[in-house]
């Protein structure tokens, strides 16, 4: 939707974006990313429905914008489709179960842009809707116009149009775009009234380098130049793959990287043009202690430590997000450290944390930040499994309780929970797909390390071993894509964490199954982890 106002030329901006958006557009005149017609096991209507109506909504404003633009184009039969398409679905959307940041703004803010293209949709859950967009945006953006970097969590300048003034937001854009999001970068040039040639190079740069590498398509976020080495990297090497195992040089420029960025504050974010958070910063401390930079997690528990838990963000955002994977990370992270008993209140308030959460919500207990059932019982079961083994070997010491009771008997329920649910092929989840087995292959292996679970219990070793069969044929296939898990404004996937999870749960889970009745396949695979 982006017109060249730069004074090198006129019309539309990245026309290859525009005929993506035309190639993309379903047959039933919509756009489902999550492709959910061709699944025999689907997404929740609350997620799906959710997701493609974001998608179409923003999709059918473009081509109501290019209708009345420079040269139109003729066939109008995709706005006609668009059209048809969310009236049937938001005939049908309900508020209920939502994961998706930021609807509450982006739903109802690309409903009246459209009205102002002549398009209204009515439907039952629009004043429910709307009276959530009203207390959403009911917010103090002043602070947006002070002169200094975007370091809060705005994930979508766009929700926030007609509340703005963007002629006072000149300071936002950096060579990162505006927060590194290419929806708030294309908002901001639209709106802005002055050309920013550095907004435009950043969007040039994305769609053409970019993971759709030139066919128009644009991730929600780039770059993710923290996120991403910092979470493959932990991914593997806490699972025993060794810095030789990935190329030693290649390991020590990522960790030098990491280090670089993280030691002034002692905290990063996902990218250096986002805003700091507990996660990345506790995965990037674990990294880098686990590999002999003795760091101090002062910052981290200073600046994100509440009542009874971690919050993702600063504790000067008014709305703490409260997330299992969040926690789950920071107590993976915080025993590491290489005086851990300075900071055992701090260890055992995020143990208290998840083991609560477990208590309360078990069979429903769902993260904030992954749709995955699985995700959020590895992100439990991994940092209390290595609790109990610290205790065990007195490196930490807890609490009674915690060490008798609440642990074991989280781990033990977790382990119980996975097994029964795993499906006859030896998958686990509701599409299921191999990100999701992966996250339950790692869970049941770091369950069966902390000892929790007797030796001669012999149900882990076979459930396991028939996973990771299935992982390996998936790894050999090198499915194109991965299955959207990972939440935000729509859900996506990232393709190098699901391949990391994927080689770390067949790493680890031929390191926990016996051979004593292993096939030659399972052989095979446990040369291929015993390099």
């Amino acid at each position: 939707m982006i017109i060249n106002k730069s004074g090198d030329g006129s019309g539309w901006l990245f026309p290859e974006s525009f005929a993506y958006l035309l190639e993309s557009q379903g047959s039933d005149g919509g756009w489902d990313p999550l492709q959910q017609s061709t699944r025999s096991l689907g997404y929740p209507n609350s997620l799906w429905l959710t997701d493609c109506i974001i998608h179409s909504l923003a999709a059918l404003l473009a081509l109501c914008r290019h209708a009345r633009g420079p040269d139109p184009p003729a066939d109008v039969s995709p706005i006609l489709g668009a059209r048809s398409f969310l009236h049937q679905k938001l005939s049908i959307w309900t508020l209920e179960d939502i994961t998706h940041l930021g609807f509450e703004l982006l739903m109802p803010v690309h409903l009246l842009l459209l009205q102002e293209e002549g398009i209204k949709f009515e439907f039952p859950s629009k004043v429910k809707l709307f009276r959530k967009f009203q207390e959403a945006s009911a917010v103090d953006l002043d602070w947006l116009y002070d002169e200094a970097p975007c370091q809060v969590p705005l994930f979508s300048l766009e929700a926030y149009i007609g509340k703005l003034d963007f002629s006072r937001l000149s300071h936002l854009p950096t060579s990162s775009g505006v927060a590194a999001s290419p929806a708030s970068t294309a908002a901001f040039l639209i709106h802005f009234p002055r050309w920013s040639a550095q907004c435009e190079a950043y969007l040039r740069r994305i769609v053409i380098r970019g993971p759709g590498k030139g066919n128009g398509s644009v991730p929600r976020v780039f770059p993710l130049e923290l996120f991403e080495p910092t979470w493959v990297l932990a991914t593997l090497l806490e699972v025993g793959f060794t810095k030789e195992h990935l190329g030693a040089a290649q390991v020590d420029l990522l960790l030098q990287f990491l280090y670089r960025n993280l030691k002034d504050d002692g905290v990063i974010g996902a990218t250096k043009a986002f805003f700091l958070d507990a996660e990345d910063t506790s995965r990037a401390l674990m990294l880098l202690n686990l590999n002999g930079y003795n760091l101090s997690p002062v910052s981290l528990v200073t600046r994100f430590e509440v009542e009874d838990c971690f919050a993702t963000f600063d504790t000067k955002i008014s709305k703490h997000v409260k997330s299992i994977s969040v926690n789950g990370n920071m107590l993976y992270s915080l025993p590491q450290y290489p005086t851990p008993s300075t900071i055992v209140p701090q260890i055992e308030k995020v143990a208290r944390f998840l083991c609560k959460q477990w208590r309360t919500h078990s069979t429903e207990i769902q993260d904030h930040w992954n749709i995955s059932f699985y995700y959020t019982l590895m992100r439990i079961a991994q940092p209390l499994a290595l609790l109990m083994s610290a205790h065990s070997q007195n490196r930490l010491s807890l609490s009674l309780d915690l060490f008798q009771g609440l642990a074991p008997d989280c781990l033990q329920g977790i382990r119980t929970l996975i097994l029964a649910h795993q499906h006859a092929d030896g998958t686990w989840g509701r599409l299921p797909c191999p990100e999701e087995t992966a996250y339950a292959v790692v869970a049941l292996a770091h369950i069966k390390s902390s000892h929790v679970i007797p030796a001669d219990e012999g149900s882990l070793d076979p459930a396991m071993h028939r996973a990771t069969r299935v992982l390996w044929q998936a790894c050999v296939s090198k499915c194109p894509s991965p299955d959207r898990l990972w939440t935000g404004k729509v859900l996506h996937g990232i393709s190098s964490v699901r391949e990391a999870y994927m080689l770390a749960a067949l790493r680890i889970g031929m390191n926990h199954v016996s051979l004593a009745d292993s096939n030659p396949l399972t052989a095979s695979l446990y040369r291929l982890w015993s390099w």
